[in-house]
């Protein structure tokens, strides 16, 4: 089954689409640091792989890409582009509204940044969708990856542009990821709010990212992609 672009449609086929009752995904993505390895784009190219994949399966329709994100811990790193809260929750409530709008009654959105004001912000607008009857589900395509996190980084510490995110863009877009990748260390603020908080990533991730693999990369996509058809199937009916 071919990949359903809303962008690409006219607005005469967007019409015939929606009489169809079709699940929407709605990819959303950052500009944002993740080490010197990998590229600023890496929380972008993750959910719109998984999601093009997904909606290839249960024939769903991709919306636009929203390619902007709330950033709190690394906005201060040269190449990160950030939105602010309020921003992100009024663009995907006006998103979902105005799908809505155009007859469409079902919608996954999947954020591939994770943190938290940001993953807040679109919570809050999908509850407003959900309140005015859309049927909608929320996630970060790295929730579903982060389970896979025992198999593949061998009980070592993980996080923001390790091992695991690496091997997954390896496995994407090889062509992006440096082959010089070293260890990324966390430094734990101990509760306090800090001004300059990208000083507890001194390397600008964590993880030790000269262990990742595209063989890696390529097992925890394919299961980001099982599960994620399952979960879609499951609360869609599809």
């Amino acid at each position: 089954m071919r990949t359903l672009y809303i962008e690409e449609m006219t607005s005469k086929e967007f019409a015939k689409i929606v009489k169809k009752d079709p699940i929407v995904f709605l990819p959303m993505g950052a500009c944002e640091a993740h080490g010197p390895h990998l590229p600023l784009g890496t929380d972008t190219f993750q959910p719109v792989d998984a999601v093009r994949q997904v909606a290839e399966r249960v024939g769903g329709v991709i919306a636009p890409l929203i390619h902007y994100a709330q950033h709190s811990s690394t906005h201060n790193l040269p190449g990160t582009i950030s939105i602010t809260f309020d921003t992100v929750r009024a663009l995907v409530k006006d998103v979902l509204d105005s799908l809505r709008g155009n007859g469409i009654n079902k919608v996954v959105v999947v954020t591939g940044h994770l943190g938290s004001a940001h993953r807040t912000a679109i919570k809050l607008a999908c509850d407003d969708a959900a309140l005015k009857g859309m049927k909608v589900m929320m996630l970060s395509d790295y929730q579903i990856a982060y389970l896979k996190k025992p198999d593949v980084c061998e009980g070592l510490e993980d996080g923001h542009g390790g091992l695991l995110e690496t091997s997954r863009v390896m496995a994407i877009r090889p062509d992006l990821v440096s082959s010089k990748r070293t260890v990324g260390k966390f430094i734990d603020s101990d509760f306090m709010v800090m001004p300059d908080p990208e000083n507890c990533y001194p390397q600008g991730f964590v993880g030790d990212a000269s262990r990742a693999t595209e063989e890696k990369g390529r097992l925890v996509n394919e299961y980001v992609v099982d599960t994620l058809t399952d979960l879609v199937r499951k609360n869609f009916g599809c």
